[in-house]
């Protein structure tokens, strides 16, 4: 199986539903619309969008609720990117190889744009047809994308992450922010299909929530020997960089932690070939998502 050719189709697909979605829109002239647009459709890899397609595939949802819930996802993501990006927070002047929302329409849009997709995710979750999905199903699906992304998830990880500057920290206080900051909207996107579907089980929901965790975890570490390498200097003297797996560990270390969080990953993913699941897809998105380039 070529990976490209299902992570092509995927990726088009949510960006295509995402463009459908935004030129549905009142005001499509204003800045506001225009840099929801901007922040949301220029670049990014939609990998927690094809998350939410495969395992949507594994557990047979249709997949007009898994667009839905991919165009929600992305949403979200676009969402803390421009919030992360902001003076006050990470204070980057580029995103996705092109300049940041605030620098190209100001800090004050860049802010409400940021809100205006936080609650037109909600919206979508809420509004969007989603075939086979009871009330009760949607309601849980919503839950579990507040809940990831709040003061029991994202926005918790990212005011610790702040906090971090003021202290050193060991290896499991960093990986706790980590989860809160990156694993937990990556846990929805695979939590949320799950949820879609006909199947439940404590086991299987227990495994989904370890595989997300190791990808999730991975994923970061990564980030954090990406940003080490380009600029080793400058990190030198950025007072955030001793909170980093690589000024802990070192680069090795690091690099060996995500060999053994991808090795974890996979395992769990040969359980479910005993349940006939679709899992060669599954096997090259980890491989992509923990090996990838940048």
């Amino acid at each position: 199986m070529n990976f490209f050719n299902f992570y092509d189709f995927y990726k088009s697909r949510i960006n295509k539903q995402l463009l459908d979605m935004f030129n549905t829109l009142p005001d499509q002239n204003s800045i506001l619309i225009k840099s929801m647009k901007y922040a949301s459709l220029i670049g990014g890899k939609r990998l927690r969008a094809c998350l939410v397609y495969i395992f949507g595939e594994m557990f047979k949802v249709n997949i007009i609720t898994l667009d839905a819930i991919s165009i929600a996802i992305e949403l979200i993501h676009s969402y803390s990117l421009i919030h992360d990006d902001l003076p006050s927070i990470d204070n980057d002047a580029f995103r996705r190889g092109n300049v940041s929302c605030h620098v190209k329409f100001g800090e004050s849009f860049a802010i409400l744009s940021g809100d205006a997709l936080q609650s037109l995710a909600f919206n979508v979750l809420s509004t969007y047809i989603m075939p086979g999905v009871s009330n009760k199903k949607r309601i849980k699906i919503i839950s579990e994308l507040s809940y990831s992304i709040g003061s029991t998830g994202m926005c918790i990880g990212q005011a610790l992450d702040l906090e971090k500057d003021t202290k050193e920290l060991n290896v499991c206080e960093l990986d706790k922010i980590n989860l809160y900051k990156t694993a937990f909207l990556i846990r929805s996107s695979i939590r949320m299909p799950y949820l879609s579907s006909n199947f439940f089980s404590k086991k299987i929901l227990s495994l989904l929530d370890r595989f997300s965790i190791c990808i999730g975890l991975a994923f970061q570490i990564q980030d954090d020997i990406f940003d080490f390498k380009n600029d080793t200097k400058e990190l030198k003297n950025n007072k955030n960089i001793y909170n980093t797996y690589p000024n802990l560990i070192g680069i090795e270390k690091s690099k060996k932690k995500i060999k053994i969080l991808y090795q974890e990953a996979l395992s769990i993913l040969k359980i479910f070939e005993k349940k006939s699941f679709i899992i060669n897809k599954l096997e090259l998105l980890t491989d992509f998502i923990i090996q990838r380039s940048k």
